[in-house]
């Protein structure tokens, strides 16, 4: 026991004093390494040698910067700015992106707030945007899509682009007045040939419209509402108008207009020869005459017998050869004609026919008759009953009821 226990010791002993000689060497390596550092570092040649290497690194750099073409030195800012730009075009496509949500989500009043808030570029796609969606939504909802347009109007007002197109919707729409007033504005506000034939075919159009639909005290109203609105350019108009007037019967007022319209006037000949027709068409009664050497005559009847009369307005009263005709003889007269007095007889016969017209419990005068040519005449106090026109050129004996 005793020598276990001395092997024991020794052992400890011997571990300790290896131990203890590793230290000592480990310390005085690291102070050899200390040493040298410092040796290195402190060493006036070795100084001048890295202070040469130094001075020459330096000189090959500056050579070398130098040397470099300038747009590689900018090349980092290059790649920053490309960075800003993309950010920036992500930011916008974000805003657009929800600026057309809100468009499609039925949240209009939203994306005009946000409309209202966009710089000059942005405005630019936001109207591109909005012209898609109209277009795109008025179909489904033209109602909604007019009011939605007109509240982006009135935002925007001289957006003349949304305006011509919304003219056009109510085109489509058979809102013409609507259509036509926006036209005018647009006319107004700018010289555009493209604007006056858009106006043009809308006031056309509705003129169509109305005749088509009978619609004809709109049809006057609205004519003289574009009359007084083109005084520079309304003679078209003026003439329309008429013939409407004429259509219905209301010559005067007809004759009225056309005359405004000078002889400087491109349609001046058209104007007369629409004067010309409309009188002749406000006759209720058209009837032929017949040409008896220099005299016109016209086929009457006269308590159903037929006779030939002379057209005399010189005459005061209508005249027939007694050897044709035979009623009650009331006193004499003396009758003024074309060819001199002559001294006849009133009588009053039931019936004077003339083509449709009839007058009843007529009075005429009679005596001998000496034209061999005729059976009397037609005289004044037959033709003041009437407006009448005789048209020589034609044979035609025009007669309206006064």
């Amino acid at each position: 026991m005793f020598q276990n226990l001395f092997q024991i010791s020794l052992s400890l002993m011997i571990g300790v004093f290896i131990g203890w000689n590793f230290h000592i060497f480990y310390t005085s390596l690291n102070n050899q390494i200390v040493t040298a550092k410092n040796i290195s570092l402190s060493t006036p040649i070795e100084k001048k040698e890295i202070q040469k290497e130094n001075n020459k690194t330096t000189t090959q750099k500056i050579v070398h910067i130098s040397s470099k073409p300038p747009q590689k030195s900018i090349e980092p800012k290059k790649v920053k700015i490309e960075k800003r730009n993309s950010n920036e075009s992500n930011n916008s496509n974000s805003i657009f992106f929800q600026f057309k949500q809100l468009l499609y989500t039925d949240n209009f009043s939203d994306a005009m707030a946000l409309y209202m808030e966009a710089n000059e570029k942005q405005l630019k796609e936001y109207k591109t945007i909005l012209k898609s969606y109209f277009s795109n939504s008025l179909e489904s909802e033209p109602d909604k899509t007019i009011e939605e347009i007109l509240m982006y109007i009135d935002i925007e007002p001289e957006s003349d682009d949304i305006k011509l197109y919304l003219s056009e919707i109510y085109i489509k729409q058979k809102e013409f007045k609507k259509a036509i007033d926006i036209l005018f504005e647009l006319k107004n506000a700018q010289e555009s040939k493209a604007i006056e034939e858009k106006l043009n075919l809308a006031i056309q159009e509705y003129i169509q419209y109305l005749k088509n639909s009978k619609s004809y005290s709109k049809l006057v109203e609205f004519l003289n509402d574009i009359i007084e609105r083109l005084p520079d350019n309304n003679e078209n108009y003026i003439i329309q108008l008429a013939q409407i007037y004429s259509d219905l019967n209301q010559y005067q007022e007809a004759k009225e207009l056309l005359e405004e319209i000078d002889e400087d006037s491109i349609y001046y000949t058209k104007v007369q020869t629409t004067i010309n027709k409309m009188e002749l068409n406000s006759y209720q009664y058209i009837i032929p005459l017949v040409k008896i050497g220099s005299h016109y005559a016209v086929n009457v009847t006269v308590n159903d017998i037929p006779l030939v009369l002379l057209l005399d307005t010189g005459a005061t009263y209508t005249f027939i050869d007694d050897s044709v005709i035979s009623a009650d003889i009331g006193k004499e007269v003396l009758l003024s004609t074309a060819g001199g007095d002559i001294v006849a007889n009133f009588a009053k016969v039931d019936s004077l026919k003339i083509g449709e017209l009839e007058l009843k419990d007529f009075t005429i005068t009679l005596a001998s008759f000496s034209q061999k040519n005729g059976d009397g005449l037609l005289g004044m106090n037959f033709f003041k009953q009437f407006n009448f026109k005789i048209n020589q050129d034609k044979n035609i004996l025009y007669l309206n009821p006064k």
